[in-house]
């Protein structure tokens, strides 16, 4: 994904949106113009410890941007190691730009860093450093904080980049995630390179599909992800009625009124848009059920 990620988020106009995304709300305050690629013994030395793209912007400000993919588990420390890559590019640039002391009234160039979290399962790692470090009453005010600036693409939050090829990526992700086209995107055309992208992070057949029969421009997708979805619902409600069924999770309720109450949980299920809790509260299954039904799926 290395590769691909930097050809797709390196595009200039890309890579500012995302910082646009998050810190202004999708406005053009960064402007893809005033980026150029950053290929100083600074960026090198800091990009060997997985930074994957770095570029500097107008003013001397460092934009480094992390992309994380799904792995089995979140590291723990990723507070602390985007703390520690900061810290190191801060101390190379003292050394390569000042010979013995950094001289009075200088300011530094800001190094200002965004993790793109584009996997599928929820991030339960440490999002502030006070969330990692053991902190002893008393010693509140003194303490340190600092926090990622964190995006998730798996969430319920709806992130506006300003800028169409990653805005679609962005979308395709958490359709791909929630299982759910909204009715109003059905017709709606993507950016190929996204589209692409998506296949790559997902590894989703159906987008590669897709691409492959897709000339240039932009891809109607929509649709056939709509039938996929639909698809899959269909045998996870067939599957999970005959081993909930069959693991007994009916518990003395009549079988039809169980069979909706199954189909209904199901659906919510392979959605994945939903607690297992807010799933409970509804259909009226109890949570032990929900999760025998959830590992049956």
């Amino acid at each position: 994904m290395d590769i691909e990620s930097k050809k797709f988020l390196g595009q200039p106009k890309n890579f500012v949106s995302i910082f646009n995304a998050l810190l202004f709300y999708g406005q053009p305050v960064l402007k893809p113009e005033y980026l150029k690629d950053e290929n100083s013994e600074l960026v090198m030395n800091v990009s060997s410890k997985h930074v994957d793209i770095i570029k500097r912007y107008e003013g001397g400000t460092y934009l480094d941007l992390f992309v994380i993919e799904s792995q089995s588990y979140i590291d723990q420390s990723m507070v602390a190691r985007v703390m520690e890559y900061e810290s190191v590019a801060r101390m190379r640039y003292i050394r390569q730009n000042f010979k013995q002391h950094v001289p009075m009234h200088t300011r530094l160039p800001m190094i200002l860093t965004v993790v793109l979290y584009v996997g599928e399962s929820k991030w339960n790692a440490a999002k502030r450093l006070s969330e990692l470090e053991i902190i002893h009453p008393g010693f509140e005010d003194m303490f340190n904080e600092f926090k990622l600036n964190l995006i998730e693409l798996n969430t319920n939050h709806k992130y506006n980049t300003g800028e169409k090829a990653t805005q679609d990526f962005f979308d395709l992700l958490r359709m791909i995630y929630r299982k759910q086209v909204l009715k109003e995107d059905l017709d709606r055309e993507f950016n190929r390179d996204a589209l692409y992208f998506a296949y790559v992070v997902t590894k989703n057949k159906e987008l590669l599909s897709i691409y492959n029969k897709s000339e240039k421009g932009d891809v109607k997708v929509c649709r056939a992800l709509d039938e996929m979805f639909e698809e899959s619902t269909n045998r996870g409600i067939q599957m999970g009625i005959k081993q909930g069924i069959e693991r007994g999770i009916e518990q003395g309720i009549e079988r039809g009124e169980k069979n909706t109450q199954i189909k209904i949980a199901i659906k919510m299920l392979v959605r994945n848009n939903q607690t297992l809790e807010e799933i409970s509260e509804i259909v009226g299954l109890d949570l032990d059920a929900l999760r025998e039904l959830k590992r049956s799926i």
